[in-house]
């Protein structure tokens, strides 16, 4: 990347401070407190820190506590995210405050509002009800907020909204996809409009409306020169097995085991997402598990800029990521003993420039190393057996067995998200019948609890379990579940997302090329699948001609390429129909092959890995961007609603 797009990138930090510094010179109050929930604490690190709130009259800073509200003594402004809930408990708070009523009639004849509330990403109109319902309408004032886009890692952004895939895809409540749109706006005016969009989904398509509605559709005159050619805005919905998979890649098996906020993972010694999720038959709590979670937690920046060992291992087979850090930790280990011949001027030299380095290598390292004993000793033991199961389901392979495989795990090693999100990759992948979905539904109830039973509705509403009201009629769509259940492998065939080599029997593949070597994309699934939106971007920057593009992409209808002709809106057969009749000008190849891709509803470290290495096999420019970075898990742990 270079130079002048990295800074420009690094600019939308700059535009939110002043977002934001705006909101906060707004409020008359000089000195005021400020109260910051929980989630947004790490991103906001991103934009500011305590200095600069305090240089723009921010006195004391509390982090927000339901049950114990801060004492007022000057102007109180929260700032939380676009939750009801979360809203509800300030406005309770703001009631228990609210003693001196003759200070607060006093404020607000003197025009001065004594709360305030920033809410990112957006004020939602029920914010506004709930308020006059609580009678706080004159008392309390609300500010909308959007960070816009924050550098998580080299060539990755996140508007960090990690409740979009919940509210979009498990409620179908659009309210949150204005500002995405109002953020790529913003993303047009600091590196100028890229000349061709590409939208793949209905959300997709509905945000390029609602950025052509803001910038008012116009062709970008010719001086204007964009920093990237295309921009795809892809659903999550359109790839659901990227997000269900389980990477092999380092930082996506990171992950797997600890949680991540903005780029930031964070580290329990103690626990971690697979034991807290486990569920665990008459087994006592171990002492550490008494341990204070505070002192137990610590923080990992996950920043090929911050963290060099993580740079070089962070896209890597984990596998190979561990043999690298072997290396480095013996290499490290040889630069002590090479002190022993040194002489006094050498050892002098050694003691005050190399030997600091050495000592924080060698931290950053055991952090590391760490890091990766957990994933060993938490998914060593089923991986080499989920790796198997998962590619017999991209393969529509064995499916009896499959399924009995994983009702065997919900009865052996029962997970809260894992289970689920082994049963909706099946789903995806072969479907369930009536009697599959049933069983499985019992069986997980059994071990987890009745309470559970909307998930299945939840899940069902985004696609990823049968849908329950239907399940008494899927005996009719048996007679023709063959066709239903190859739905997903002719789809992805015709995509090329299913490399060929993966569709051998493991039991004659035993002599075959080791598919850890990352010949193509699909090697952060172990060889088994490519993350479509790698396909799209390299596709985009491969293809010599429009035609070379519909080979792959030809028949998916909701492809559609935006503002690039005289229409506003075109298919691929319409553009493949345009060109042969010579109303339409070629495109391709792409001249800078420069892409931007955001994904609504969340991305996964392993398609950011495959990306990377599209990136450098074509040598393009690849940004990708996201409402947040996650794992698997957190996608199903969305339907817990």
């Amino acid at each position: 990347m270079d130079f002048t797009l990295d800074k420009k990138l690094q600019g939308f930090r700059q535009i939110a401070q002043e977002k934001l510094q705006n909101i906060l010179c707004s409020i008359p109050d000089s000195q005021k407190d400020i109260v910051i929930e929980t989630c947004l604490i790490k991103p906001l690190e991103h934009i500011c820190g305590a200095s600069w709130l305090r240089a723009n009259g921010v006195n004391k800073i509390y982090k927000f506590d339901s049950k114990n509200p801060p004492q007022r003594k000057s102007t109180i402004v929260y700032f939380i995210s676009s939750s009801l809930i979360t809203f509800k408990y300030i406005l309770d708070q703001i009631h228990a405050i609210n003693g001196h009523q003759q200070t607060e009639k006093q404020l607000s004849d003197m025009g001065t509002k004594p709360f305030h509330v920033i809410v990112l990403p957006t004020v939602l109109h029920s914010f506004e009800v709930v308020l006059e319902e609580e009678g706080l309408f004159g008392y309390v004032e609300m500010h909308r907020f959007n960070w816009d886009f924050i550098t998580i890692d080299s060539g990755a952004l996140s508007l960090e909204i990690p409740q979009l895939f919940q509210e979009v895809f498990i409620r179908e409540d659009t309210s949150l996809l204005p500002s995405i749109a109002h953020s790529l706006r913003i993303f047009n005016m600091v590196c100028r409009r890229p000349s061709l969009l590409i939208t793949y989904g209905e959300n997709a398509a509905k945000v390029a409306n609602m950025i052509d509605q803001i910038e008012g559709f116009r062709n970008a005159p010719p001086e204007e020169k964009s920093d990237f050619t295309t921009m795809i805005i892809m659903d999550r919905n359109k790839d659901y097995a990227s997000a269900l998979l389980t990477p092999v890649v380092y930082s996506g098996l990171l992950l797997e085991i600890f949680r991540s906020v903005a780029g930031t993972l964070q580290i329990d010694e103690h626990k971690n997402r697979i034991q807290s999720e486990r569920l665990h038959f008459l087994k006592s709590k171990s002492k550490n598990e008494t341990t204070n979670e505070k002192e137990a937690v610590t923080n990992l920046r996950l920043m090929d800029s911050v963290d060099g060992i993580y740079h070089e291992n962070r896209y890597k087979h984990f596998s190979d990521a561990i043999s690298l850090l072997s290396s480095q930790a013996k290499a490290l280990g040889m630069e002590g003993r090479n002190i022993q011949g040194m002489e006094i001027g050498e050892m002098n030299e050694f003691v005050m420039k190399i030997l600091p380095k050495v000592t924080s290598q060698k931290k950053e390292l055991f952090k590391h190393l760490i890091l990766c004993e957990n994933i060993v000793n938490e998914l060593g033991g089923n991986f080499e057996q989920l790796q198997t199961m998962e590619e017999s389901m991209l393969y529509n392979r064995n499916k009896k067995q499959t399924f009995q495989k994983i009702l065997e795990l919900l009865t052996t090693d029962a997970h809260r998200y894992n289970s689920l999100r082994y049963i909706c990759l099946l789903h995806l992948t072969c479907g369930l019948n009536a009697d599959e979905a049933s069983t499985f539904m019992t069986n997980y109830l059994n071990a987890f609890g009745y309470q559970h039973l909307p998930i299945f509705s939840h899940l069902a509403t985004a696609k990823l379990f049968p849908d329950l009201p239907n399940l008494a009629k899927t005996k009719i769509l048996n007679n023709i579940s063959l066709k239903w259940q190859n739905a997903f492998q002719i789809e992805a065939n015709r995509m090329k997302l299913l490399p060929t080599n993966a569709s051998v029997d493991q039991a004659t593949d035993a002599n075959s090329t080791d598919r850890r070597d990352p010949v193509d994309a699909s090697y952060v699934f172990n060889g088994s699948y490519i993350p479509l939106i790698a396909q799209l971007a390299n596709l985009l920057c491969s293809a010599s001609s429009v035609f070379d593009f519909a080979d792959k992409f030809g028949h998916t209808e909701q492809i559609i390429f935006h503002r690039c002709f005289q229409q506003s809106k075109l298919s691929i057969p319409g553009i493949v129909a345009g060109v042969k009749k010579g109303e339409i000008r070629d495109f391709f190849p792409l001249k800078p092959r420069t892409i931007f891709c955001f994904v609504i509803g969340g991305i996964t470290y392993a398609e950011l890995a495959a990306i990377n290495f599209v990136e450098k096999m074509t040598g393009s420019k690849i940004v990708v961007a996201s409402d947040c970075i996650a794992s698997g898990s957190d996608f199903i742990e969305a339907a817990f609603c």
